[in-house]
């Protein structure tokens, strides 16, 4: 009798353990997640907000070039496409990367704005900025009232094209809201969709042409945005977005070393989008070989 009791509480304590031991074991839902180099980056949901995966997204850097989806976005929102901008001394003498415009050109809002985003000019977006704000100061002013009203809590701008600025820093998760707010809008995304734009006319110069900064437009064929950025002291940046079946994610990888964000930015799109499509690796797989596309 006593050993049919210890073989009995002997099975019972050995399925409670076997038991146990199941439900430790890691749920397996998707795909493993890419391990990155960036000290920042996130991939974002933008129809729920979801942060998808991410590393030290609330981190506080540098942001770049990447301001100018809010100098866009402001273009859009507080000013006229059609206006003419008259460009100043103060927007010529820019550094750094330059659509050549120069002091006294008269360009519409739109086109320069168009081809800010593109080429990443640094010049344009002085000159949108004192088109819209009356001075780089006063459009500064409203750029940090569009990113108050963003959430865009750890970010704070002082200048509309993200040149060294020890006082203009962003988060991956905020320059991911403000990616989400801006790509409501068709103009803005049409234009970040574009891998080179031409003008019969811009200022003074005829049949003008700029190519994107943006190689993940060449390199992964379901981008559709954002922009590039980089500066010694941000690295390389890029807000990133791409569409599958109707399913629009957003990238944000910040301080990346050279060339490594556009691999790395793949990567992140590929798992957000196996997460969705459990038949989308075959897709990229076929994608590779020149089936599809």
């Amino acid at each position: 009798m006593y050993i049919k009791k210890v073989l009995r509480y002997s099975s019972v304590y050995c399925l409670a353990g076997i038991i146990s031991l199941l439900f430790s074991l890691p749920v397996i839902t998707g795909p493993p997640p890419p391990i990155l180099d960036s000290p920042s980056y996130l991939l974002m949901d933008p129809d729920t907000g979801e942060i998808i995966y991410g590393r030290n997204i609330h981190e506080i850097r540098a942001p770049a070039s990447t301001t100018k989806i809010m100098t866009a976005l402001l273009a859009i929102e507080l000013g006229n496409p059609d206006d003419l901008v008259t460009i100043s001394w103060n927007a010529d003498s820019e550094g750094g990367s330059s659509l050549g415009i120069k002091e006294g050109e008269k360009i519409p809002l739109a086109d320069l704005t168009y081809a800010m985003l593109v080429r990443s000019g640094n010049d344009s977006a002085i000159a949108v900025a004192e088109h819209i704000g009356g001075s780089v100061s006063g459009f500064s002013g409203l750029m940090n009232q569009r990113a108050e009203e963003l959430s865009m809590r750890d970010t704070f701008f002082n200048n509309p094209n993200g040149m060294p600025d020890n006082l203009h820093l962003s988060t991956a998760f905020d320059l991911a809201l403000l990616a989400r707010q801006a790509l409501t809008h068709p103009e803005i995304r049409d234009w970040v969709a574009t891998r080179e734009v031409h003008f019969e006319r811009f200022g003074d110069r005829e049949d003008v042409t700029f190519e994107s900064t943006n190689h993940l437009l060449e390199q992964f064929p379901l981008c559709n945005g954002i922009k590039t950025g980089y500066t010694n002291d941000a690295g390389f940046c890029l807000v990133a977005s791409a569409t599958y079946r109707d399913k629009t994610l957003i990238a944000v990888l910040l301080g990346c070393e050279r060339n490594t964000q556009w691999q790395q930015a793949i990567e992140l799109f590929d798992y957000g989008f196996s997460l969705y499509d459990p038949d989308y690796e075959a897709f990229r797989a076929l994608s590779e070989i020149g089936s599809v596309f």
